[in-house]
């Protein structure tokens, strides 16, 4: 980390005269990130910057840059990328500050910045999609499904199932796939979460980490503010915030027509085919990554998972199976980490 922190600032020194400060003052390490780049905050004699670090041979940087002059051209607020180089793997980016809405919601604000963050959902929906996104196909949502299996279930908890439960699974995910892909599709984040989002000092929203931008089901996006793990909603709050969203797509003449109900159904679709997906990730974030600050959130996505999922018929068996096998295993893997 010190050498690669050393040569982001002889780096960021060349770049200086052009973004208009003479000298460094330091280099802040910021929060851990679940991606695998590392950000700085670099404090100047005029300013601050956020500097990143990433592998070179990831396209990430490549795509933050592009789809981050995109969405400014749609007035969606995200940071300006004021410096690259892609084959070092160094980007300088405008500083959004510290106020992160996972970190900044209570009681008092949760109604606004609830209310806030789905109308940048509407926001991102209304935007034509660049054209080099790619689309999330029936089988692509299966596929990434199945890190459930390889890296939570098998991998994190060492569990194994029998051949009936296997084809349940297997249904299951037909079944949410089917559900998904069959949704009206717009721009989609696929990372809208609350600690994506800061506040900025004009209380607005910023939008960080979207260089998975895709074309994906209307309610990918929604759904991960509405099942928020730090910040669950009850009955009542999750049907207001369907309604507000309703109210507004209306109102903004999208080409999504649905229904209170077909949209409670939507969302609950499109967080099962999340949750899966999240509990793959956050145990390979864990083992292969060697990243564990995330994993707290297995315990609440897997009850999302299962406590949605015994509302449908067709995934009741499932909801069983995770609730009464997956997550007795869970609790016990967790603590045995602690």
């Amino acid at each position: 980390m010190t050498e690669m922190k050393d040569d982001l600032l002889n780096w960021v020194l060349l770049q200086s005269s052009n973004l208009g400060f003479n000298n460094v003052l330091e280099l802040e390490p910021l929060r851990e990130q679940a991606s695998l780049r590392n950000y700085f905050r670099i404090h100047t004699e005029s300013n601050s910057k956020i500097g990143v670090i990433t592998r070179p041979e990831s396209e990430e940087n490549k795509l933050f840059e592009r789809y981050s002059c995109f969405l400014l051209e749609h007035g969606i607020r995200v940071p300006k990328v004021e410096a690259y180089d892609h084959q070092k793997g160094f980007m300088i980016l405008e500083d959004f500050g510290n106020s992160v809405l996972q970190l900044e919601i209570n009681n008092k604000n949760k109604d606004s910045f609830y209310k806030q963050s789905i109308s940048e959902v509407l926001k991102l929906q209304a935007c034509a999609p660049h054209q080099s996104l790619s689309s999330l196909s029936k089988q692509l949502l299966i596929e990434q499904m199945k890190l459930f299996e390889e890296w939570f279930f098998f991998g994190l908890l060492d569990l194994h199932y029998s051949n009936n439960e296997k084809e349940m699974l297997l249904n299951s995910w037909e079944i949410i796939a089917d559900q998904c892909s069959s949704q009206p599709y717009a721009l989609c984040h696929f990372d809208f979460e609350f600690r994506n989002l800061m506040l900025l000092e004009d209380s607005e929203l910023g939008i960080l980490d979207f260089q998975d931008l895709c074309i994906g089901p209307y309610s990918l996006d929604l759904v991960s503010i509405m099942k928020d793990i730090d910040n669950p909603l009850d009955k009542g709050e999750f049907s207001e915030y369907l309604n507000f969203y309703l109210s507004n797509l209306h109102s903004k003449k999208h080409d999504i027509n649905i229904s209170l109900e077909g949209l409670e159904r939507d969302v609950h679709f499109a967080g099962f085919q999340r949750q899966f997906r999240i509990l793959g990730t956050l145990a390979r974030l864990h083992i292969r990554d060697k990243k564990s600050f995330r994993l707290r959130d297995l315990i609440q996505t897997l009850r999302y998972l299962y406590e949605d999922s015994m509302q449908y018929n067709e995934l009741r068996e499932t909801a069983i199976f995770l609730r009464n096998k997956v997550e007795p295993k869970l609790l016990v893997t967790l603590e045995e980490i602690n």
